[in-house]
C-alpha cells in the first residue's frame, strides 16, 4: 500500500491506498485509531480491490481539526470533501464505529455509492439509543481527552477481545490511541452529549443503497442481540452479520473471516448495482 496526502479545507488528511484495480472500496477507522487498523484487508485485499483508508482528521498523520468540527457531522463533511477532491465516482464504504457514523450522516451526499458496510456502527436515533448501546463503557474512557498509559491500556482492551490478539497487537490498538488528538475523545463526548447527531435510521429508510452491520458479539459498547433484532433498526433495513468471540472491531480481531465477508460483499453488491 503507498501512502498519500490530499489537501482538504481543513488542513492535509493522509491515506493509504492499494494497486488493485478492482471496485474501489473506502475504509474508515474508528474512534482513537487510523487507516493502518485495516492492514489486513490490505493484505488479503488490496492486490484485487482499489483499497482506500483515511486517517480521519486527529488520527495518525492528519490534521486535527477544531473541537467544534469533532462530530459525527464533522467528519461527514470531511468524508464528502475527500470523495469530491479525489473525483471518486462509484465506491463502497466500510465504516468502522465512528467511521460508519460518519458515513451515514454523509449518506444523502454520497453520490456514486454502490454500497456501504457498517462494523459496530449500527444505525442510531433517540428511540433506539438506549437498546443498542451499553451504559458508561469502559468507564468512559472513549470519550476522555487525556489518558494515562494505564486507561490506554483499558480502553485497548475496551475496543478488543483480548483474548482475539497477542501482545504486540494489543500494543499496536494502544499506539493508535495515543497517536490521536485527545480532543477528539471529549469532543466526540459533548458532541453526542447535546444530541448533535442525525436520525440514521431514517436517513437508513430512505437511502438505497445495500447495507451491512457487521456486529461484535463480544463488543463492550455495543449489545449484539440488540442488532440482531429487525425491529431496533424500523423502519430502516440491513442486513446484520455477528461474529462470535469478537469485540468492537471484527476486522482486526477475526480477519480472515471478515475479509472474506467484505471480498463477499463487494462482489455481490457490484453485481447487483451494474
Amino acid at each position: 500500500m503507498k501512502s498519500a496526502h490530499i489537501q482538504l479545507s481543513t488542513g492535509p488528511l493522509h491515506y493509504l491506498v492499494s494497486d488493485g484495480n478492482g471496485p474501489c472500496v473506502l475504509l474508515l477507522h474508528g474512534n482513537s485509531s487510523a487507516a493502518v487498523a485495516f492492514a489486513a484487508q490490505f493484505e488479503a485485499l488490496g492486490a484485487r480491490y482499489r483499497l482506500i483508508a483515511l486517517d480521519l482528521p486527529g488520527h495518525g498523520q492528519s490534521a486535527p481539526l477544531t473541537p467544534s468540527q469533532y462530530s459525527f457531522a464533522g467528519y461527514a463533511d470531511a468524508l464528502v470533501e475527500f470523495i469530491e477532491q479525489a473525483q471518486l465516482r462509484d465506491y463502497l464504504v466500510f465504516g468502522h464505529s465512528l467511521g460508519g457514523h460518519a458515513a451515514l450522516e454523509a449518506l444523502p451526499r454520497l453520490n456514486g455509492i454502490r454500497g456501504l458496510a457498517l462494523i459496530g456502527a449500527p444505525p442510531f436515533n433517540a428511540s433506539n439509543a438506549g437498546q443498542l448501546f451499553h451504559p458508561n463503557p469502559a468507564d468512559g474512557l472513549v470519550f476522555q481527552a487525556e489518558l494515562d498509559d494505564a486507561e490506554v491500556m483499558r480502553l485497548a482492551r475496551a475496543f478488543v477481545n483480548p483474548a482475539r490478539l497477542d501482545q504486540h497487537q494489543l500494543h499496536h490498538v494502544e499506539n493508535l490511541i495515543r497517536g490521536t488528538d485527545p480532543q477528539v475523545r471529549s469532543a466526540l463526548g459533548a458532541s453526542l452529549g447535546s444530541g448533535a447527531f442525525a436520525d440514521e435510521v431514517a436517513l437508513l429508510a430512505v437511502s438505497p443503497v445495500p447495507v451491512l452491520l457487521v456486529q461484535g458479539r463480544e463488543d463492550a459498547f455495543i449489545d449484539a442481540d440488540a442488532c440482531a433484532r429487525p425491529a431496533t433498526f424500523a423502519p430502516g433495513s440491513l442486513q446484520t452479520v455477528l461474529f462470535d468471540g469478537c469485540g468492537h472491531c471484527p476486522h482486526v480481531e477475526d480477519p480472515a473471516r471478515f475479509n472474506d465477508l467484505m471480498d463477499s460483499f463487494i462482489t455481490h453488491t457490484c453485481e447487483y448495482s451494474l
